[in-house]
């Protein structure tokens, strides 16, 4: 074990991409330059380095627009194990929101025991589910939804609708992600009303498919099979708790559930209400 002493606590810039990278790998995590980025426009990363300016451990919090935070990228390179350098960074994530944030993570079995000292108390879980490869579908001719490609005319109506289904408006994130994604789609009314989209992000062994929000369970399900076949690879959703019909129609259609991490919350009696149309998270980092 190495000593803390030679260590140095910085707020993470762009220059440190690449480390941030070898320091995921450590961790078995797919972190790779497009992920990085959007974490680091979208919110602040921390880290501790070495002499050699070294990032060694890390953390990143996202602070959504009024009352919602989330704290990810939580990783301590095995050699620095057992010095307190995850509960440092994340307290000091904390200390860069207000009083009265409520803060949220979902949290590994390793940095368990770490959250409940800081006294996050778990409040829900997400479903990681993975599948290897996407057999297309037949098309639904009874499908009444027009899916389209989103386009950057649509964002301030999908922001608002999200909102309500999220929790906190996070226009800059979802800004962010969209740039970063390999195809986001959209579904409206006759109307022009938002009633569902989706993302989705190619990470270096997965397609993410996130978030995923939609006015009802066929809806989603539509999305999800829309981006998986045009998708030509692995697939990954990490679904909230609660989204019981689409979780079963994914493990009907070659998806496996891979764990069930706890979402964690500190302030947990100001979690904002929910409209259940959140089905799935855009990644574990940003709840």
């Amino acid at each position: 074990m190495k000593q803390k002493a030679f260590l140095e606590l910085i707020k993470i810039q762009e220059s440190h991409i690449k480390d941030l990278i070898t320091l995921s790998t450590t961790v078995g995590w797919e972190y790779d330059e497009k992920e990085v980025k959007t974490l680091l426009s979208s919110g602040k990363v921390f880290g501790y380095v070495t002499k050699e300016n070294t990032v060694i451990a890390c953390a990143a919090i996202i602070p959504y627009e009024t009352r919602l935070a989330s704290i990810g990228m939580v990783i301590v390179h095995p050699e620095y194990r057992g010095l307190g350098l995850a509960k440092g960074l994340v307290q000091t994530c904390m200390n860069q929101v207000s009083d009265g944030t409520t803060i949220m993570l979902i949290a590994t079995e390793e940095g368990l025991s770490v959250y409940q000292k800081l006294r996050f108390k778990e409040y829900s879980y997400v479903s990681k589910l993975v599948c290897p490869y996407f057999s297309k579908q037949v098309e639904n001719e009874d499908n009444k939804w027009n899916i389209q490609v989103m386009n950057q005319e649509d964002f301030q109506k999908i922001i608002e609708f999200d909102e309500k289904a999220f929790g906190d408006f996070r226009s800059s994130f979802l800004l962010n992600r969209f740039k970063q994604s390999s195809l986001a789609v959209v579904v409206k009314s006759s109307e022009g009303c938002i009633e569902g989209y989706a993302f989705a992000v190619q990470q270096p062994t997965h397609l993410v498919i996130g978030p995923i929000v939609a006015t009802s369970d066929q809806l989603a399900w539509e999305l999800v099979q829309k981006i998986a076949s045009k998708a030509g690879g692995s697939l990954r959703i990490d679904l909230l708790e609660g989204q019981t019909i689409l979780k079963e129609k994914l493990l009907q259609h070659d998806f496996h559930l891979v764990n069930e991490p706890p979402i964690m919350v500190k302030t947990k009696s100001s979690f904002p209400i929910r409209n259940n149309h959140l089905y799935a998270i855009a990644a574990q980092a940003y709840g």
